[in-house]
């Protein structure tokens, strides 16, 4: 990288946060909290981030955000709360629009990659949850976290037995059908989010459909 290109990197970077600041004034106490969290956890991972640093980056005192949170765990895991609720939200409203359910569920795989495209820290923020993570949180992440993905597995499942009601799709294990669903999506973000020169990772809906369509569609 020649001393040209760090340069302008380096002001992309400043106009970038610059224009992220402007977004936060415009944003209530606790949105702002949330959004300056999300991007220093996804950034640096739940234990190296401080809640000095998020009152800075939401351009409020840190003892504001005990305000709003009770803790920096518990801030953690409203991140994570906050987007599922949007997300989940997101897809209940798209798929009303489809008539079949096998086009709800295609509509479910495209509006979750497009969000998870618009929302990349969210997904660093959900991969950063290691079993260490995992176990320090439990409790937390059982009741506001765990609880909402089984939801929407569940909503994927109800939608595939409602296919194969209408003999759209095999006789298959339902609840296994909708956990595969799930699994290549994920399988495609990781993919997606390592890549340095990324696509759009919206545009692998039509690749995720074809692989589930041809091998679950009804004869």
């Amino acid at each position: 990288m020649t001393e040209r290109s760090v340069i302008c990197k380096g002001k992309i970077m400043i106009k970038e946060k610059k224009k992220r600041d402007r977004k936060l004034k415009k944003l209530n106490h606790t949105d702002r909290i949330l959004q300056a969290a999300e991007v220093l956890f996804a950034e640096k991972g739940f234990y190296l981030t401080t809640l000095e640093e998020i009152a800075r980056g939401a351009h409020l005192a840190k003892g504001t955000i005990y305000l709003h949170f009770k803790n920096k765990r518990d801030l953690f895991i409203s991140v994570i709360e906050k987007k599922l609720d949007v997300l989940l939200e997101k897809i209940k409203n798209e798929i009303q629009k489809e008539d079949s359910p096998s086009n709800k569920i295609r509509k479910a795989i495209e509006t979750q990659l497009k969000f998870l495209e618009q929302n990349r820290n969210f997904f660093k923020i959900l991969q950063s949850l290691s079993g260490e993570y995992k176990r320090e949180m439990e409790k937390e992440l059982a009741e506001r976290v765990i609880q909402k993905n089984a939801r929407y597995l569940e909503m994927l499942r109800q939608l595939i037995w409602q296919a194969v009601r209408r003999k759209e799709i095999k006789p298959l294990n339902t609840r296994k059908l909708a956990v595969i669903l799930v699994g290549m999506v994920h399988s495609l973000t990781i993919n997606w989010i390592s890549q340095k020169e990324r696509g759009s990772l919206f545009e692998d809906h039509n690749l995720v459909w074809e692989i589930f369509w041809n091998g679950a569609k009804a004869d």
